[in-house]
Order: structure tokens, then sequence, then C-alpha cells
């Protein structure tokens, strides 16, 4: 949610006549009902609206509203008016501030990040044009503490600004009391309600049907969440519920996902489709046929999870479909795919002693990525593809399991981001080197998956 609002925010203020956008959305409630003789009435915060609104007097470091951050701020300045406003940070993390004002002329606008002492820390400084979209910016790595915002305006007549900041631990976990709910809450972290009318639903008891589904979610804009086999858990319906999605597309036979969890979500108003084929190979190229590609493909094992999984996010990016494969030889519904589709590049996921070469001898344009083990060859996809991944953030989940990383692979996807999978037992030399190469250009480091599946010490040995 926090960095889904940052982002969101972001591209809209980039955008000719964002201010007006902004100020019909965010003050129409406001001008019809908290306006008297030009004033604004000062009410607090109001969380339906995702708002802190000023509240006077707050123009005295004393006096400052306290505000949290991944909210928006509303106020009136101009002249000698002075506001301040107060919030906390409790870990390092990265900073950011959008600052605009309702007539769109923000260059008269200036914030000032203020330390607990009342030191200058950072000055907005304002890009684009007056009356196209100019903003007030603050971007930098805070430390923990107390942190001020001065806000003030050179015009000698008040008028209406809006802020919004961000604050971006550098180590954020998302997780749950199960795979299931861990799943449900990475969906939340993306997908607001209506962001979506699909959903895409995978077995979280067995890996082999759920390999492919990560293009397909991408795809689709859809979240990846899991289910039991034979019913559908509780915090997955209620998360289909606020979404607000009227399709779910099933992966995987009757087998992975039984019909009576087909049956619950009809029950629930909502149209169903399911992929599968005979096997998992035959669903993998299901899979394909529904996404379908524009030349290249990935193929990976079917046999094990870690090196499917590794490619996952970066195959959803590239609208790659990813294809399993047989240790000795390619399936026929494989070879069927990559043939009818024209592909013109095939990346091979792994070693010969996951996919041999003979058995990939045929394919077109071959480009083997691996490395000794599960770790590396994770390592060797990254430095493969570094040019597609935004490294702003890194997504972390063991690589011991399959469930952390099948559901956090969509949602990293979404951001042109990998996942690193990380030995949750034993310290592994190359996703440390991968980690120290790039940890300096990350924002903002996400967990997948509770202390049990991926423990902290894990994660900190390898920053250190």
């Amino acid at each position: 949610m926090k960095k889904g609002l940052l982002l969101a925010c972001g591209l809209m203020l980039a955008l000719p006549g964002v201010q007006g956008f902004a100020a019909e959305n965010t003050t129409e409630k406001w001008s019809a009902a908290q306006v008297q003789a030009n004033q604004m009435k000062a009410f607090g915060f109001d969380e339906e609206e995702g708002m802190y609104y000023e509240e006077e007097p707050n123009n005295l470091l004393t006096e400052a509203n306290p505000v949290e951050a991944d909210y928006w701020i509303q106020g009136k300045a101009g002249g000698k008016d002075i506001d301040y406003y107060k919030f906390t940070v409790k870990s390092e993390a990265h900073y950011s501030l959008l600052g605009f004002t309702e007539n769109g002329n923000a260059s008269t606008l200036t914030i000032r990040l203020l330390s607990a002492d009342g030191e200058e820390t950072a000055k907005s400084k304002f890009y684009g044009e007056d009356g196209e979209g100019g903003s007030q910016d603050i971007e930098m790595q805070i430390t923990p503490g107390t942190y001020y915002l001065e806000v003030t305006n050179s015009n000698s007549s008040s008028e209406e600004y809006f802020l919004v900041h961000s604050v971006m631990e550098k180590f954020q976990r998302i997780s749950g009391k199960d795979r299931y709910e861990t799943a449900v809450n990475i969906s939340k972290e993306n997908w607001f309600e209506g962001d979506t009318d699909t959903a895409v639903l995978a077995t979280g008891t067995s890996y082999p049907d759920a390999l492919s589904a990560t293009p397909l979610a991408y795809s689709e804009n859809a979240p990846l969440l899991l289910t039991r086999p034979g019913a559908l858990p509780g915090a997955v319906k209620k998360e289909l519920t606020r979404l607000d999605v009227t399709k779910v597309i099933i992966v995987g036979g009757t087998g992975a996902v039984s019909a009576d969890v087909e049956k619950e979500l009809k029950g629930m108003g909502l149209r169903v489709s399911r992929i599968s084929g005979s096997d998992r190979y035959a669903t993998s190229a299901k899979i394909a046929e529904k996404i379908g590609t524009y030349g290249p493909v990935t193929l990976a094992t079917g046999l094990s999870f870690a090196d499917a999984l590794s490619i996952a996010p970066i195959a959803a990016q590239m609208e790659m479909p990813i294809l399993l494969t047989r240790k000795d030889s390619v399936p026929g519904a494989v070879s069927t795919f990559i043939k009818n589709w024209e592909v013109d590049r095939t990346y091979i996921i792994g070693g010969p002693g996951a996919i041999t070469d003979a058995s990939v001898k045929a394919l077109p344009g071959k480009k083997r990525i691996s490395g000794a083990d599960r770790y590396a060859t994770n390592s060797k996809i990254i430095e493969a593809f570094i040019d597609e991944i935004d490294l702003s953030m890194m997504y972390f989940a063991t690589g011991a399991d399959y469930a952390d990383a099948l559901a956090g692979s969509a949602l990293a996807a979404n951001y042109y981001s990998s996942v690193i999978l990380v030995n949750p037992s034993k310290f592994n030399t190359s996703t440390y080197q991968t980690v120290q190469k790039y940890k300096e250009q990350t924002f903002t480091n996400y967990i997948l998956g509770g202390e049990k599946a991926l423990p902290q010490k894990a994660i900190d040995q390898l920053f250190e």
C-alpha cells in the first residue's frame, strides 16, 4: 500500500493539470461543508479520504500538527503564515515528499524538513512548470527520529496546498499467520479496491501447476492468491471481497484446486475459469497459450520450484511465458507452443543437471542461465537481466519453499523488481555478493513470509 501510494502520486503529479484533478477530488467535500467565510475549518484526520487537514494554531514547532507518513496533508499558507507538522520515523528509511498548490503555482511554496531540534535537514526543490504539474520535492535517506515539516508560501494571500510524503523503511516484512494469509497481505501491498477485476488462484500445497502463473497474473494485472485444495481459506474470501473482483482464474486441475473451491467462488458471485492440462507441462503450455508471447520464452524444470520462481517476476515483466520441461526431453505440448508461436529465443533456466543439453538442442535461440545451486542460479538470473530490473525495491523469500516467493513474484513484477531467494539456515556467498553489489541502489527491502520461513538473521547477514 505504502509504495503504491507514493508511486501513484509521483505519476499523477508528473501530468499536466493534475493540481486541478487533485483539488477537485480532495477538496470537494471540504469546500461544501468545511468552509466558513473562506476559511478552512480545522477537523484533523479524515480516515476515509486518507487526508490530514491543518489545525490552527500550528505556527510554532511546539504547536505542530501530528501526522503519519503515507497520507495526504491539506493546509493553507501565505504571507507570514508558517505551518508545522510533526512525524516520527522508527528506522532508517527513504523519505519522499511532493507538495503543490491548488492554483498550480507551486514555485511560491517552500517546504523544509527539520530535525527534532529544529535544524534544517532538507529543503524542497521546485520541479516542472507552474500551472502544468509543477511540484516541490524532497527525496533523501533519513535516520530514525522525530521530524518536522515547515510550510511557507511567498504569496501575500493565503492559498491551499497539498502535501503527500512517504517513509519507505529499509526493511519491511510482509507476512501472515500462514502462507495463505501471507499471500493476501502481499496482495494488499499493491492492489487497491477496484484496481483489478481479476484474481489468479493457485494451490498452496503443491508447486507444479503454480510455477507458470506469475506471467499470467501480470498480464491480467491480478494478485496471485493461494488456496487449500479442498476449501477456500477465510482470509482469501475476504481479500476477494475487498478487491471487488468479478472473476477468478484457477491455475491447475481439480487435483490441485478442487471443484469444491470452484463452487465456493461461484457462490460468491464470481465468474470462474480454469487453466489446466493433462500434467504440469501441458498446464504450463495452456497458460502460455493464454498470455502469448512476442518471441522469447523461458524454460525451467517441472521437477523443482526454485529455477522457475527465480525467473518468474522478470519473465512476467518481459511478457515471457514460463514453460516447464522434463530433464531429458521437452514435452510435446511445450514443443508445439514453441513452434506455433514462432519463438525466437529460449532462456533455459538451470544447469544440465536439471535440463540436459541434448533435450534442448533443437530449441531456437538457446541461452542457458545457471549456477552451482538454486541460489547461485538466482543470482545469475538477476545479473543477466539487471537492465530490466528496478533496483529501488528488492524482494526476499526463502529458497526452501515455494509459496511466499510465488505470491511475491506477482508483486515484484508490478514494480519491475526481482525476488532474491535466500537460504534460511545457511549463509550463501552468491546471494551475499548480489545483495552487496546492489544494496546502495535499493531504498526498501521487502521480506516475504514470517520469521519462521525467513529469519531476520538470514537477511541481516546479507547486508553486513
